[in-house]
């Protein structure tokens, strides 16, 4: 929870000490008010982002366009924009800085239900350094790759709408296919007659519900919901279709906490064969996993 306070007021101290500084370089301690360029209304918008991140969906991604349009919509406003525009460009320059730099803050350690024993890995290579996240890896009896992350979420420490809007940027970003590698090499190594190529690899969105109810127990009437995403993994080394062939299924689930962290959990496993029958959504892994919270 700690993070997500730093992740709120980041912004308003970084902007203040910019704006205090230009203010004392420019005008001169004694003429104004170092806070005379973003006027008390300005000073109420920034308390006002530092609790909009919390409740809003999308947190700063929709706090920062709409207060900043609020604060030109009267003329009086705008006349303001066009007299001080260099500090106030600058304040909010700074303010997006420290509150990206808050993607850095450590995260918490993944989930990991006892039943699954030891992680294979503790670590990914190939994930990307920004934001923050550790990863825990396990590889099952029947090769299925369990792979349980916590994301820091810089720019939203509520819970609102958390889990969509990063699997979205996520996507957007490509960084799923990034941290399939790991998944993929395991495999290969796993496998003996399948041999997979993470550069040769693509993920390719399966339409599925956006959210799913998870029982946590049989007997019980817990009911958690969680995130959910369904992909192909297909491999374009066969050469026989532009998108690839299917060799793989990856679903993730995702539960956000306040303070500013993403939970998740990823399930990759190889194409069965057809007259297996296996829980398509892995519902049990799920279940492991939201108990183990």
């Amino acid at each position: 929870m700690w993070q997500g306070v730093i992740q709120s007021l980041a912004p308003l101290a970084g902007g203040g000490l910019a704006l205090y500084l230009y203010h004392r370089r420019t005008d001169g301690a004694e003429e104004h008010e170092w806070t005379g360029a973003i006027g008390a209304n300005g000073i109420r918008m920034a308390f006002a982002f530092a609790v909009l991140i919390w409740i809003l969906p999308a947190g700063a991604l929709l706090a920062a366009p709409l207060l900043l349009l609020l604060s030109v919509l009267s003329p009086a406003g705008r006349q303001d924009w066009a007299e001080h525009r260099t500090p106030r460009l600058l304040v909010l320059g700074v303010a997006v800085l420290c509150l990206g730099a808050t993607g850095f803050l450590p995260v918490s350690q993944p989930v990991a239900p006892e039943d699954w024993g030891r992680p294979l890995f503790t670590e990914n290579p190939h994930a990307p350094i920004y934001p923050a996240s550790q990863q825990y890896t396990w590889v099952t009896s029947d090769v299925v790759v369990l792979q349980t992350l916590t994301l820091r979420l810089p720019h939203q420490p509520g819970v609102m709408g958390a889990e969509a809007v990063a699997l979205t940027l996520a996507s957007l970003m490509d960084m799923e296919t990034g941290r399939m590698h790991q998944a993929i090499e395991l495999i290969d190594e796993e496998v003996p007659f399948v041999r997979l190529n993470p550069e040769e690899i693509t993920l390719q969105p399966v339409p599925s519900p956006s959210t799913l109810d998870i029982r946590l127990d049989w007997d019980s009437e817990r009911i958690e919901t969680v995130a959910f995403r369904s992909y192909n993994i297909n491999s374009t080394a066969f050469g026989s279709d532009a998108e690839g062939t299917k060799v793989g299924e990856v679903v993730v689930v995702a539960k956000a906490s306040w303070g500013g962290e993403l939970d998740m959990l990823v399930i990759v496993r190889p194409l069965q064969p057809p007259n297996v029958d296996y829980d398509g959504i892995g519902e049990r892994w799920i279940r492991d996993w939201l108990s183990a919270r």
